[in-house]
């Protein structure tokens, strides 16, 4: 078995971020500049799209040569979500404020989270231990501080404002997946949908829902900032 093929059958222990295995072999070849090729490869044509060789041909370079900086795809992945969780770090623009804090940060991962919808896949499917992803919920954690709660109290407050993020994230970007990009086809299957809702709510087998089906696909207001509203209020009247 040659070196190179040795190092990529081998299977590491311990997260990517835990290990000391990179091995630079090239000069213009980063970690850095893999893992920001593979953010632009998942942005364009979604998380499958993502290899070992798909982003070596983005980079036009050979796919052995990505294994001196990332030992896997699945390191890849975690390296993906952990950059993307750097740059939603707000530092010292978070808010002294608790509340204007929370709405701070769960605005910031709401819209991070709908530029690159394939990070709550990653969050959904893998446990994320990340240097940065560490230093986002040490800021959530932050935010709460005022609030002067136990550390248990602070995480069950963070984790239901970020649960509630999440949620309305994965439920309009599946929403956003379902329309074709094209705009006439776009426009072609919101008509048919909707139609199928108005008779859906004609038939009378909804009678709770009838109303909101014949607003059609996507028709109702955004509703974030009211559930955030209606989350943080709880929150205040809890810890006054």
């Amino acid at each position: 078995m040659t070196p190179s093929s040795s190092s990529r059958d081998a299977q590491p222990v311990g997260p990517v971020w835990a290990r000391n295995d990179r091995q630079p072999r090239r000069r213009t070849l980063t970690r850095e500049s893999i893992v920001q090729a593979a953010v632009d490869l998942a942005d364009r044509d979604g998380l499958d799209a993502v290899s070992i060789r798909s982003v070596a041909a983005w980079l036009g370079v050979r796919p052995m040569s990505l294994y001196g900086h990332v030992s896997s795809k699945d390191d890849l992945l975690d390296l993906m979500f952990d950059q993307l969780a750097g740059e939603s770090v707000l530092g010292d623009e978070l808010p002294p404020d608790w509340r204007s804090a929370l709405e701070a940060i769960a605005r910031r991962t709401r819209d991070q989270g709908l530029a690159h919808p394939w990070s709550i896949e990653l969050l959904v499917d893998r446990i994320q231990l990340g240097p940065n992803t560490l230093r986002v919920l040490d800021e959530w954690i932050r935010a709460v501080a005022p609030l002067s709660v136990s550390a248990e109290e602070a995480w069950n407050i963070a984790t239901a404002v970020n649960d509630y993020t999440v949620g309305y994230v994965t439920r309009i970007a599946a929403q956003r997946r379902a329309v074709p990009t094209d705009p006439a086809a776009a426009g072609e299957w919101t008509s048919t949908v909707n139609t199928y809702l108005t008779e859906r709510a004609d038939s009378g087998d909804h009678p709770h829902i009838a109303p909101l089906l014949r607003h059609g696909f996507a028709g109702l207001p955004d509703n974030f900032e009211s559930g955030l509203a209606w989350l943080l209020d709880s929150i205040e009247r809890s810890h006054p």
